[in-house]
């Protein structure tokens, strides 16, 4: 009798026990699926936010140049044998301007510069950077190419379209210059906040002159321009001889439309 009650008590330990392990274990289990759902919703908001970064970086830099850093800002800078540069420039903007609201300014340049940016990214130009009411861009870098002047002319001649489609329904209507120069030039990024992707040398200053020079609606070209393009089916104006502020006398060539 004794042993039976023993075995019978024994019995019952024995079926507390299972049941405090294995209530222990159902426990356990949904301990760990609580922190894997709460692992996964980390690692999903960390991959959301790199992917953001990512976009950010590449809206700021060229995709090869965002690549090179992988996240680490860093000075970076290469030389380029051959790149056409592009200078634009508001004809009059500061009169303009006058009397109209910061709103209204920057809505207006902000409506003709984003048709800039969407056309500069279907051509293969890389858009620098704008300067007040000036637009800056350049081919044949980050990556060389060799169609850098022909394809930097057909793009400025598409500014002059996205201008005319911006003016026919625009409050404030603009006037644009442009001017090309090719030649080498140093690229790179340089600084730790608020870096951009810079062109330097004497082929952007030259291309900034060519924009000051230019007839108010017209594109302005180099001598170094001219004979990359030269026997192509782009029409030039006969040579114009001035004295360039900074270069002495220099020719210069207008592009016929």
């Amino acid at each position: 009798m004794l042993f039976d009650n023993l075995g019978i008590f024994f019995n019952e330990i024995e079926k507390e026990l299972n049941l405090f392990f294995y209530m222990k274990q159902q426990r356990m289990k949904i301990e760990n699926l609580r922190l894997e759902k709460i692992v996964q919703q980390r690692t999903s908001e960390l991959a959301l936010e790199k992917e953001k970064s990512d976009k950010l970086l590449r809206a700021i830099l060229p995709d090869k140049i965002a690549d090179t850093l992988k996240g680490e800002i860093r000075s970076i800078g290469e030389n380029f044998d051959e790149a056409t540069v592009l200078f634009s420039d508001i004809v009059d903007f500061t009169k303009l301007s006058s009397g109209l609201s910061a709103e209204e300014i920057v809505g207006a340049l902000n409506n003709l510069f984003c048709r800039f940016d969407d056309r500069a990214k279907n051509c293969g130009v890389e858009k620098i950077k704008t300067i007040g009411d000036s637009y800056m861009a350049a081919c044949g870098i980050p990556s060389a190419n060799k169609k850098h002047a022909e394809i930097m002319l057909n793009f400025a001649k598409g500014m002059l379209e996205d201008l005319e489609e911006y003016n026919k329904t625009a409050k404030i209507r603009f006037s644009i210059r442009i001017g090309l120069n090719s030649g080498p030039v140093t690229a790179g990024v340089i600084g730790k906040t608020k870096f951009i992707y810079d062109v330097w040398g004497n082929t952007v200053n030259v291309a900034s002159r060519m924009e000051s020079a230019c007839t108010p609606g017209e594109i302005r070209v180099s001598q170094t321009v001219f004979e990359h393009l030269n026997g192509t089916d782009i029409k030039f104006s006969e040579p114009i001889e001035s004295e360039i502020k900074g270069k002495g006398r220099m020719t210069m060539y207008e592009v016929i439309k």
